[in-house]
């Protein structure tokens, strides 16, 4: 048996630990931020370009740790004045389109 038990108070804290280095491919300087609670990992960025770089190397860095991102249950979401203009669809790096 692996983990802690569903629902525990210990799940949010021991994630945040097991993947405590994806905050290193991002600073505040850049403009990317990682926020990650439970079992979930929010990617922000000012651009598609470097939303989809920082999804690939959270990829790498998951999959290293023996972990993958499910491409079905992820989505993106654009805000601000062009949130409706029409922009490149962001893949996975196992080719999975984002919706």
């Amino acid at each position: 048996m692996y983990g802690v038990r569903r629902g525990s108070v210990l799940a949010p804290f021991l994630f945040a630990i097991y993947l405590d280095d994806l905050s290193g491919i991002c600073n505040s300087d850049s403009g990317r931020f990682i926020i990650a609670y439970a079992d979930d990992i929010l990617l922000i960025s000012f651009s598609v370009v470097d939303l989809e770089k920082m999804l690939h190397l959270c990829e790498r860095e998951l999959n290293w740790l023996d972990m993958v991102i499910n491409s079905k249950k992820s989505c993106c979401l654009r805000i601000g004045p062009s949130c409706d203009a029409v922009c490149a669809n962001i893949t996975t790096l196992t080719d999975h389109v984002l919706p």
